[in-house]
């Protein structure tokens, strides 16, 4: 039973790979799903016991990004002082949010393909409910003062997405995340009280 599982497991886990290159490059509408089981070495039959369809393989993929991001915020090296951990945080997730596949598949398609409303409440899984906990942590110690965590976070979170865009977009590509990761700080230092 454990191989099975494990084999099933291989054999997703080889599926998200291959359809996340896909979709990154092709985008949702472009990419084909006879690609994916031939890069991937599957039938279409596992893709539909799976993930149901393309749009549940998109949400798949894309999931699985969002963890990818928590994940790879979570190794930054810890600070023991809570907001210095907020802005390497924030300054982290910037970096991540900047890569032409996070960009396309989490903030140009995701909402479209996935349904705006579904989206959101994956996003509370994700990046939101972390961000959202962290400001209320924060706020509950004193550190910074906030009206309403969600709306805090929700602001936050559209200020590093723009960030990132305008990072991932930029002809130089150093030096504009540079930039932006100083301009996000300084904007979320005016949360925290003197």
């Amino acid at each position: 039973m454990a191989e099975k599982i494990s084999r099933s497991e291989a054999t997703q886990g080889r599926i998200i790979a291959v359809a996340r290159d896909i979709f990154a490059r092709e985008g949702f509408a472009g990419a084909s799903l006879a690609e994916i089981v031939k890069k991937a070495s599957v039938t279409t039959g596992a893709i539909y016991h799976h993930y149901g369809d393309k749009r549940g393989l998109f949400k798949a993929v894309a999931e699985s990004l969002e963890q990818e991001i928590l994940d790879e915020v979570g190794k930054v090296p810890p600070k023991s002082d809570p907001w210095e951990a907020f802005e390497s945080g924030i300054s982290a997730t910037l970096e991540i949010c900047a890569r032409p596949d996070i960009q396309r598949i989490i903030f140009q398609e995701a909402p479209a393909v996935v349904g705006l409303a579904e989206w959101r409440e994956i996003e509370v899984q994700y990046a939101f409910g972390v961000m959202r906990a962290a400001i209320g942590e924060l706020s509950a110690t004193g550190v910074i003062k906030e009206p309403d965590a969600d709306i805090t976070a929700q602001i936050i979170l559209g200020a590093i997405i723009q960030a990132a865009h305008a990072v991932a977009t930029a002809n130089d590509h150093e030096t504009a995340l540079a930039r932006a990761q100083v301009t996000v700080k300084r904007m979320i230092r005016a949360l925290r009280i003197s």
